[in-house]
């Protein structure tokens, strides 16, 4: 070994003894060993959680039966189906006995016939709704009815009714009583009631109802139940023309509230 090599050894040893020393002391802090033997590492592991233990996911805090529900924080489910159980066989029994879904909607769900609309429909089948007389006929029906009819209110903000009433659904049917008997005379020129042009008659020489005159009445196709039910209020009644009258009204007032 050369006198230049030592001169370097004997100025290095000073600083090897100094980076010896320095490995020896403490670990810099959050770096300790954990040597407690305790938590899910026996062994210990560096940076200790709060269960000796580095992994989050081992904290009691994180594990399931911590958070797991029980009689004092849950819900008290009823054992059985309950006091409302209904069974499904009675729901079918009572679907089939309403009929289609479209039957069913209009008997829970209808919206009134606003007022426009009835004088309209009155004006269309030749009604006079200037008319005066007495009894009161269809159109002074409608306008001293218009409050039972769920006219709006402007004065008060409220706008008209969207649904029936039993006072509404009343009106409605005494209006189409008083209407009837305009509205059988004036079939023949109506015009939307025409067939190829040609007008109809609501009765024919046997005062049987005539189906094109029922379609044109409720406003879509008569079934043999529509007709057989205008037939039956013709012939039920004492008096044949006010049996007509009675007919033609039930038809319009059944036709415009959903029944």
């Amino acid at each position: 070994m050369t006198m230049k090599n030592m001169h370097w050894m004997l100025l290095g040893a000073p600083l090897l003894l100094a980076v010896a020393t320095g490995c020896g002391s403490e670990l810099p802090s959050g770096l300790e060993v954990n040597t407690k033997g305790g938590g899910d590492n026996p062994v210990g592991t560096i940076g200790g959680g709060a269960d000796d233990d580095d992994d989050p996911t081992n904290d009691t805090s994180n594990q399931p039966a911590e958070t797991a529900g029980g009689e004092g924080n849950t819900f008290n489910h009823m054992g059985g189906l309950g006091d409302d159980y209904v069974d499904p066989f009675e729901v079918l029994e009572q679907r089939e006995e309403e009929g289609p879904p479209e039957i069913r909607a209009r008997l829970h769900s209808c919206q009134k016939l606003q007022i426009r609309a009835l004088r309209n429909t009155l004006a269309a089948f030749g009604v006079d709704l200037a008319a005066t007389g007495n009894p009161d006929p269809a159109g002074e029906l409608l306008d001293k009815g218009a409050d039972a009819l769920g006219a709006a209110n402007y004065a008060s903000r409220t706008g008209e009714a969207r649904t029936w009433t039993n006072s509404g659904a009343t009106k409605l049917q005494d209006i189409f009583v008083m209407a009837a008997p305009e509205i059988i005379t004036n079939m023949p020129n109506v015009e939307h009631c025409q067939v190829d042009g040609v007008g109809i008659e609501m009765f024919d020489e046997n005062d049987s109802c005539n189906p094109d005159a029922v379609s044109c009445l409720i406003g879509k196709p008569a079934t043999e139940e529509h007709v057989a039910i205008c037939n039956q209020a013709v012939m039920t009644g004492s008096d044949i023309d006010k049996s007509k009258q009675i007919a033609v009204a039930s038809l319009l007032a059944g036709a415009h509230t959903c029944e």
